[in-house]
């Protein structure tokens, strides 16, 4: 009796697992929404790249290597898969586009290297290799508390062999400025002694007055 009980029982449990199982296959779309596209660090970097590239570039967000690079047709059967392969399987996080026909200009991976497992940490020899080989800049940028948009200009000027922008010098505090025009000394002015102009005494001085009440 008792072994006919145990082996209901483990009817019972395998029943509900095939079925717990069946209703969790039924529905083709076990997904849900992500809370954010992007990352904090990432929204912020973007933000910054933005204001360093301005209007000069269109920046693109995660991009398959394979929408950048093909496969030479001279390649090998065999090497064409694998290299098709590894190119869909590697994503870029910024890629750089020129604003009136899309060329691209350079892509701009985000590294986050805080852990032996952060995020592209490691150097990519076949995605480095691959876009070295295409002739596009790659520039792998660090994280880092401070960056600013003109810390970013002067690496992709160095990396684009562009001029290095010019910055503008910040002042903490006010500035003294020089003057713009001469400055009016505040003490009276002090006749020399020496002066061409006659010095009256006081007795002259009253006898002119009277004069030219007179003459009026």
């Amino acid at each position: 009796m008792e072994f006919v009980l145990l082996l209901l029982v483990l009817l019972v449990i395998v029943v509900a697992m095939v079925a717990s199982r069946f209703i969790d296959n039924s529905n083709p779309f076990q997904v849900q929404k992500r809370a954010s596209l992007f990352s904090p660090v990432e929204r912020s970097f973007l933000g910054l790249l933005e204001k360093a590239v301005s209007n000069e570039y269109k920046i693109l967000n995660r991009i398959k290597l394979a929408d950048l690079l093909d496969v030479r047709p001279q390649a090998a059967d065999k090497a064409k898969r694998s290299i098709n392969l590894k190119l869909n399987a590697k994503y870029l996080d910024f890629v750089l586009c020129r604003p009136d026909d899309l060329q691209v200009v350079a892509v701009v991976d985000l590294v986050n290297n805080s852990s032996k497992d952060g995020h592209k940490a490691a150097p990519d020899w076949f995605v480095s290799g691959a876009l070295e080989t295409a002739g596009i800049p790659y520039l792998r940028i660090k994280i880092k508390a401070g960056y600013t948009a003109a810390d970013l200009q002067s690496a992709l000027a160095a990396k684009l062999g562009k001029p290095a922008p010019v910055v503008e010098p910040l002042f903490k505090g006010l500035v003294k400025k020089g003057p713009t025009r001469p400055v009016r000394s505040l003490k009276p002015a002090v006749t020399p002694v020496n002066s061409l102009t006659p010095v009256l005494s006081h007795s002259q001085i009253k006898a002119q007055s009277t004069a030219l009440i007179r003459a009026s």
